[in-house]
């Protein structure tokens, strides 16, 4: 390192905040998802429904079977499942999704690479699901979800 290097501007590392907790990761970090991946977790949508934005709504749903309530679930249950961005989730949040690591990670990895290129099981989850499963999943999500975490 020659005495002029320490002026030459450093390369700036790519940086993503995680699809589910929104924590900065740093360029190589993270994992990959697909929207499909995402909402077949019964654990994803158990933390998602108790999250300070729908707890609320968790509650109301439980506590006093409020149709709107339980219409607003099922509203957030749709809007997620529509996404048809790559999640990118951080070591913590990874936790939540019975996936190979390994291929999640490496599937990160070329996001990181091509960025929007990246087409991976780009599309809405509907579309790589069975309608059963997709059903099911849904019916999860908003009549069950968060449910052990909701004092009748």
């Amino acid at each position: 390192m020659g005495l002029f290097d320490i002026f030459k501007p450093k390369k700036k590392q790519k940086k993503a905040a995680c699809s589910i907790c929104k924590s900065i990761m740093n360029q190589e970090d993270g994992f990959a998802l697909s929207t499909a991946e995402v909402i077949a977790s019964k654990r994803y949508w158990d933390h998602k429904m108790v999250e300070p934005d729908t707890l609320s709504y968790t509650t109301s749903h439980f506590k006093n079977q409020d149709q709107t309530a339980t219409n607003m679930r099922k509203i957030i249950f749709e809007k997620t499942a529509e996404k048809e961005a790559i999640w990118m989730t951080c070591e913590s949040c990874i936790e939540h999704f019975d996936v190979n690591l390994d291929e999640t990670k490496e599937l990160a990895s070329q996001w990181w690479q091509l960025g929007p290129d990246f087409k991976w099981k780009k599309g809405a989850a509907k579309n790589q699901l069975s309608e059963e499963e997709f059903e099911e999943i849904k019916s999860y999500a908003t009549m069950e979800a968060g449910s052990a975490y909701v004092k009748v």
